[in-house]
């Protein structure tokens, strides 16, 4: 099982799509008891879960495992930095 899936990415992702924990498990066929501890991350997902997972929020299988807050802070970073030209 993998589970280094940033804690409330799937939620995050969810909540964009304004869906239910109800209805991703219907579309993704499994109990929404499930959808709820993939999301809390005290069950893992299994490759099968990643790819049900991708295609329901339209996003590539590794963009499950970055948090955007990080993507952001390095953007951040990288305006902050200082290029002096010769």
């Amino acid at each position: 099982m993998v589970n280094k899936i940033p804690k409330h990415r799937l939620r995050e992702l969810r909540e964009a799509r304004k869906l239910t924990q109800q209805e991703v498990a219907k579309l993704l066929d499994i109990d929404h008891t499930t959808v709820s501890r993939h999301e809390s991350g005290s069950r893992g997902l299994s490759p099968e879960d990643i790819q049900k997972y991708a295609r329901l929020y339209k996003v590539e299988s590794y963009e499950l495992f970055i948090d955007p807050k990080d993507l952001q802070e390095e953007d951040e970073a990288e305006s902050r930095t200082i290029t002096i030209e010769e």
